[in-house]
């Protein structure tokens, strides 16, 4: 079925597309309230806007696609290279390369947590191979001389350049993590940018826009038309005709009269108000003004603070002269301890060099002699070694030889005494002959054989002798290396200990001139500190008695005010007296005013009961307006099928928009037509949108 709604589907979009071909663009109302056709533009244009923002997305992706597929080439074409230039480090090496070598499996980097597969398989033969020709190369190269500072430069080097490395890779990868997150966030406001400017520069939602904010202009315009149809119908019937302009003008006088009513009623209040501060005000200054007395300017509180200041000032400034004068005591004390323990302190540790310097020159001395005749006696020895060693082969190569010439006599011996005369003379000549010729045959064998023999003991012989001289010399030399290398380390081994004993010993030293620094620092700051609080108090000082002149200078200006005061009050007074007049005229005024306000509110409940004459009459026509309007807007908003939901999905096939309950409703249902043109749809024809 689904098969076959597809197929429907397409010739239908296919007839569709040759029939738009032909078919003229949408156009969108520019005036009055918003048709069906306006309704479907605008879900078009929603779909259209999240058609693009898609493609947009798309965009993006394809963009890091290509730059990934780039990216892979190009490590794939140097991969296949470098492969081509170890085949070729292998082919020529691996020839010479010996198979009984112990590989060093910590030379090169193993594959870790990687599934296996071709690639993975070849860089791992190829491992082998390379580890094949490198492992006897380094094991060569570590049996040669190699001066040990070099190395332990290179590895500290490395140690150090590896630090670095790390410490920039951590620092990169925190960057690189939060550059990521913030080009995310760009993507995202980017996208979420170019959503409103489409959104902006749609004209539906401009359109949406007007009617939303011209809808109460709408409503006064409609309920004014009513209105005026309302009156001429019962104009028509009852012969009562009643002006709107004048309507309209007694409600706009009736309006100004209640603001200007509420307008004096606050003015009214607010001078009785002030008036009745002003005349507390005058009375309460009146009355200090009367009795002002010099006990008065004693017992006010700003007085008692300033004087009391001032005795705390005077207080704190001889608590400060006697602080400063201990602490210049104490100060010139220190300084005198300080450079006495200086002094001590250099002498000490002189001396303490100076006979560390004596040991070292003595001790050095002692070695030198010592390792000269310890090598003298090396060397002597492994000679004689070497000679006891060369007497004791001679020896055992005569005894072989004694050994085998008995042997030829004891054979020769026998052979004598085992032939017999009397067989021999038996034989014919012929018999005899023949036994000659295979004794002489037998003879001439054996000689060939002892020959050989002969030749090869003395090649073995030879070639032994000069094996054994090989490995004496040999011997002989790597005892020589051995007392070397043995008389360097112990050389190291007192470097090294005299080093430690010299380090501990200016460790010392140090801790002792950190100790004193550390006081230094410590007498110095308390010097600051002091310096600092003894030009506070000659600051404070200063200002105590700049304070105590203000004081004075203020004591005056206060008498003067006194007398200023004076004479404020009298123009107060007569202040007074017109202000009182001035209220007396406003009270006036307000009692006409309210006589006229009384006169406009008559006039306002008869006007208000035409009102409710005139609204009776027209209410039914506003609402049944209004609520046309309201099923306008809902019809644009909310789902036609249910009627509750807001409208969130649209059909790609036709560009009806509906809730995705209903949609989702009719696919469970198999109901895979649009409800308003009846054109079939599936799952996938359905897209979210947000009006």
């Amino acid at each position: 079925m689904d098969y076959d709604n597809d197929k429907k589907r397409l010739h239908e979009d296919s007839d569709n597309s040759e029939v738009k071909k032909h078919k003229p663009l949408d156009v969108l109302s520019n005036d009055g309230p918003l048709t069906q056709k306006d309704v479907v533009y605008f879900k078009k244009e929603a779909i259209w806007r999240q058609m693009r923002s898609y493609k947009q997305k798309c965009t993006l992706l394809t963009k890091d696609l290509n730059d990934i597929k780039q990216n892979y080439e190009s490590n794939e074409r140097k991969i296949n290279v470098l492969d081509s230039w170890y085949e070729l480090i292998i082919n020529l090496f691996g020839e010479k390369a010996d198979l009984n070598v112990e590989l060093n499996e910590t030379l090169l980097i193993k594959l870790t947590n990687v599934p296996i597969g071709d690639l993975d398989a070849l860089l791992e033969k190829r491992r082998k191979q390379l580890l094949t020709i490198l492992s006897p190369v380094i094991e060569n190269s570590k049996l040669s001389n190699i001066d040990k500072s070099d190395v332990l430069e290179k590895v500290e080097s490395l140690n150090a350049e590896v630090a670095t490395l790390k410490s920039e890779n951590n620092t990169l990868s925190k960057m690189k993590s939060q550059f990521e997150s913030k080009v995310e966030d760009l993507q995202t406001q980017l996208l979420t940018l170019v959503k409103n400017n489409d959104r902006k520069s749609s004209k539906t939602l401009q359109r949406i826009d007007e009617s939303l904010t011209n809808g109460s202009d709408v409503k006064e315009e409609t309920t004014e038309t009513v209105k005026s149809e309302t009156n001429n119908n019962t104009a028509d019937k009852d012969g009562n005709s009643v002006n709107n302009e004048e309507f309209e003008r007694i409600s706009l006088e009736i309006d100004e009269l209640k603001s200007d009513n509420r307008l004096l009623k606050e003015l009214m209040s607010q001078i009785n108000a002030n008036y009745n501060k002003v005349v507390e005000e005058n009375l309460l200054l009146s009355n200090k003004l009367e009795n002002l007395n010099e006990n008065d300017l004693i017992n006010s509180v700003m007085y008692q603070e300033l004087a009391a200041h001032n005795k705390q000032l005077n207080e704190s400034v001889n608590n400060l002269q006697k602080i400063n004068d201990t602490t210049v005591n104490k100060l010139n004390e220190l300084e005198n301890k300080q450079t006495n323990v200086k002094h001590l302190l250099d002498k000490e540790l002189r001396e303490e060099n100076e006979n560390l310097k004596q040991q070292l020159q003595k001790s050095e001395n002692d070695l030198v002699r010592i390792r000269t005749a310890r090598d003298e006696l090396l060397s002597k020895q492994t000679i004689l070694k070497a000679d006891l060693e060369n007497q004791t082969t001679n020896d055992e190569l005569n005894k072989l030889n004694k050994v085998l010439n008995e042997r030829i006599n004891s054979l020769e011996k026998e052979r004598h005494d085992t032939s017999d005369n009397n067989k021999i003379g038996e034989l014919s000549k012929d018999e005899l002959i023949q036994r000659v010729n295979m004794l002489n045959s037998e003879i001439k064998e054996i000689e060939q054989a002892f020959q050989e023999t002969r030749e090869n003991s003395i090649s073995k012989l030879t070639g032994i002798t000069d094996q054994e001289n090989l490995v004496k010399k040999l011997t002989i030399e790597k005892t020589k290396a051995d007392q070397k290398y043995f008389a360097s380390m112990r050389l190291k081994d007192s470097l090294s200990s005299e080093n430690r004993i010299l380090k501990a010993q200016i460790n010392k030293s140090q801790e002792l001139v950190n100790k004193l620094n550390d006081l230094e620092k410590s007498y110095l700051d308390k010097i600051e500190i002091l310096t600092k609080s003894n030009n506070d108090f000659k600051i404070i000082r200063q200002s105590a008695l700049q304070e105590n002149s203000k004081l004075q200078e203020t004591l005056k200006s206060i008498e003067v005010r006194k007398a200023s005061l004076e004479k404020e009050m009298l123009s107060i007074k007569e202040k007074h007296g017109d202000k009182v007049k001035e209220n007396i005229s406003l009270t006036q005024e307000l009692n006409e005013k309210n006589l006229a306000l009384g006169k406009f509110e008559h006039k306002l409940k008869s006007t208000e009961s035409l009102l409710k004459k005139y609204k009776t009459n027209n209410t039914s026509s506003i609402l049944q307006e209004d609520e046309r309007q309201l099923e306008a807007l809902r019809s644009i908003a909310k789902c036609s099928v249910c009627s509750k939901n807001w409208k969130d999905t649209a059909i790609t096939v036709c560009g009806h928009v509906f809730c995705l309950g209903c949609t989702q409703e009719r696919l469970a249902a198999r109901l895979r037509r649009c409800p308003t043109c009846n054109k079939g749809f599936s799952a996938n024809d359905l897209l979210s949108i947000h009006l």
